[in-house]
């Protein structure tokens, strides 16, 4: 099944419904976008076929085949466009989650969950402001990292927060970016 109608992420991925900063076209029929979670923040993207796939196994070949170098491609977009907007915050790390939620959902969802992996810049900051840069023997280590979802959301710098009266105008400009420098052109 290509298209369900039922399917939320099928109707983001064919731009039918409004998210925040648009899409972006990828090649292998992805398309990531401004994730719009309430534990989302500035970056934290959403990357998912534009046709109806509910797991990994669904993937056709080309889906396949472009999903590490769209991956790859979006860690690079993430870490320009921290260097060029945010150049005292660079992206020490961009982490790739994918959960399939809809398995572990009692009752059973009404609604498919579309597949769509999250993909998360972590910052200097991020990682600072959390308290988790210890040093061991003058090493500087990172104990670890949490999404504000398992901590407090106020631990993300305001900058990156969206915060609706400035979270679609943030989303724009990187979603912008991302068009610009991956999308798929015609």
């Amino acid at each position: 099944m290509d298209y369900d109608s039922t399917c939320a992420g099928c109707r983001r991925s064919q731009g039918l419904d409004a998210v925040a900063g648009g899409i972006a076209k990828l090649t292998g029929d992805w398309v990531v976008n401004q994730y719009g979670g309430s534990e989302g923040f500035l970056g934290w993207l959403a990357l998912q076929p534009q046709f109806h796939r509910l797991a990994l196994r669904e993937l056709t070949s080309e889906e396949s085949h472009t999903l590490g170098p769209n991956l790859q491609a979006l860690d690079s977009a993430l870490t320009r466009y921290w260097s060029i907007q945010f150049p005292d915050d660079p992206v020490e790390r961009v982490y790739v989650v994918y959960l399939f939620e809809s398995e572990f959902t009692e009752p059973a969802p009404t609604n498919p969950f579309h597949l769509h992996i999250h993909v998360i810049p972590r910052t200097r900051k991020l990682a600072n402001d959390n308290g988790l840069r210890v040093e061991k023997d003058g090493v500087k280590w990172t104990d670890g990292w949490r999404t504000p979802r398992l901590q407090k959301l106020d631990a993300v710098p305001e900058h990156y927060q969206l915060a609706p009266e400035n979270s679609i105008a943030r989303a724009t400009l990187l979603m912008d970016y991302i068009r610009h420098e991956l999308g798929v052109r015609p």
